[in-house]
């Protein structure tokens, strides 16, 4: 979900455009959904190229822009930004009759991030980290580009999210299997209310290492579906 906008500035009309929308992307109970692709890419590149351009051209343009008159030159170019912002906005609720759970969330997270973005570096004109939000819109942009436009292609992307989630988890559950009891030392005599002593270093007892070890097994056998 998007934030509140940062206050009034050129490009403060992204979050109210997004705002307007996102209550329109989610799923509908007993809609069917749509196999297949739900948006020629074609048509999101067109999206994609033309938002592209005028981030890029608004950025450009804030970067040199200076003065009193800087919001009065600025105007032009942050309406287009705003025009392009609000078709890709329009081309995300195209897709959104007949997309699933996965998709539906991903639309969600693309369009809010998206918005996000755009009202940030709007906020951010005539500031030191002017270009450095100009690269984060570009940045959400790109990943407009790259989402999913069918609803199997976002169910996948959301395994291998998982999957790599899963990953971590296992490392992390096989070094704590790894870590030598014997550094324990003279942690026991420690007073437990200590505010120095660090619980999370201590190792696992055997009552521990045994869950551990059955949690990791049948994570391992998840890793392995998910695999295929």
């Amino acid at each position: 979900m998007a934030e509140e906008g940062r206050g009034d500035h050129l490009l403060a009309a992204a979050l109210r455009v997004w705002g307007d929308i996102r209550g329109e992307l989610k799923v509908h109970e007993g809609e069917a959904l749509q196999n297949g692709i739900l948006l020629p890419a074609e048509d999101l590149k067109k999206v994609v190229k033309w938002l592209q351009q005028t981030v890029t051209k608004f950025g450009a343009s804030a970067a040199v822009a200076d003065g009193e008159d800087r919001d009065k030159m600025l105007q032009p170019i942050a309406q287009e930004v705003i025009k392009s912002f609000t078709a890709a906005v329009g081309t995300l609720l195209s897709m959104r009759r007949g997309a699933g759970p996965s998709l539906v969330k991903e639309l969600q997270v693309v369009g809010g991030s998206l918005a996000e973005a755009i009202d940030a570096l709007g906020a951010s004109v005539g500031s030191p980290s002017m270009a450095t939000h100009a690269g984060k819109a570009l940045e959400r942009v790109k990943h407009l580009e790259k989402m999913s436009v069918q609803n199997r292609a976002a169910v996948r992307r959301c395994l291998l999210k998982s999957l790599a989630q899963l990953r971590d988890a296992n490392r992390e559950l096989q070094e704590g299997l790894r870590e030598d009891p014997a550094d324990a030392g003279e942690d026991d005599e420690e007073d437990i209310f200590s505010d120095d002593l660090d619980f999370h270093d201590s190792p696992l007892d055997a009552t521990e290492k045994r869950l551990v070890q059955a949690i990791l097994k049948v994570s391992l056998l998840a890793e392995d579906l998910l695999k295929e």
